[in-house]
């Protein structure tokens, strides 16, 4: 099992300060915590892989397998606070809204920067500072995964590992047509079954967590919530 913490956050890509996005779904990697929390705020187990947890047999997990398949038909819309853990010690807090399949919208509160679009095609990271915008293909992201509809667990994704901790189901997942694009990590209540949390890990180890809270489904959203037109793109240099 590679994560045992309730966290959802993963689907945010790692940025240098000097403005190169270096992977997808991770922290603004400056070496400083520059919107550092309080100790009592920051998740003690974010820079640790831990096997831990009730591995499941073959046919519990199949059992698991397809009651999230169905949990996720049910999903189309979802939003939620949420809290993110970074390996660097920050906590980063936000809105995140879903629409699937392959939409999604991830604004973090002030100070941070930071501006995540999905728009069905591109995974979009803004970085309002430096007044930069990185466009990734959604397909080679961890987020694809989470945004899938339907969501073919064993099919289109490699089901790596699946164990049950203390009422909570682990489910770690890896993208087959992109291997390399890291893995996620979801984490549900067990009953009712319901998403709470999800885990990235890169091709670089990193580890990012997000913590869902108080999520709600159902949700409708305006037309033009998961667009985004880049306003400095008229700028000598703009992309």
């Amino acid at each position: 099992m590679l994560e045992n913490v309730t966290s959802l956050s993963a689907i945010i890509p790692r940025k240098a300060l000097s403005g190169i996005v270096l992977a997808a779904s991770l922290i603004a990697a400056s070496g400083t915590a520059v919107w550092a929390q309080s100790a009592q705020q920051f998740d003690p187990n974010a820079n640790a892989v831990a096997t831990r947890g009730a591995a499941l047999g073959a046919e519990e997990q199949r059992i698991l397998l397809n009651e999230v398949e169905a949990y996720f038909d049910g999903v189309d819309t979802m939003q939620a606070r949420f809290l993110q853990y970074n390996m660097d010690g920050t906590v980063y807090r936000g809105d995140v809204k879903i629409d699937r399949p392959g939409k999604m919208l991830i604004d973090y509160d002030a100070p941070v920067p930071f501006k995540i679009v999905a728009d069905g095609t591109f995974y979009i990271f803004v970085d309002e500072d430096l007044e930069e915008v990185s466009h990734i293909p959604l397909a080679l992201t961890p987020a694809n995964m989470l945004l899938r509809q339907p969501l073919n667990l064993g099919q289109d994704l490699t089901v790596i590992d699946a164990a049950r901790d203390s009422g909570v189901l682990y489910i770690t997942l890896a993208q087959k047509e992109s291997e390399d694009a890291g893995t996620l990590t979801l984490a549900f209540n067990e009953e009712p079954l319901a998403l709470r949390q999800w885990t990235v890990i890169d091709a670089q180890g990193v580890v990012t967590r997000v913590l869902l809270q108080n999520p709600s489904t159902g949700v409708e959203f305006a037309a033009d919530t998961f667009s985004f037109v880049n306003p400095w793109a008229s700028r000598e240099g703009g992309n």
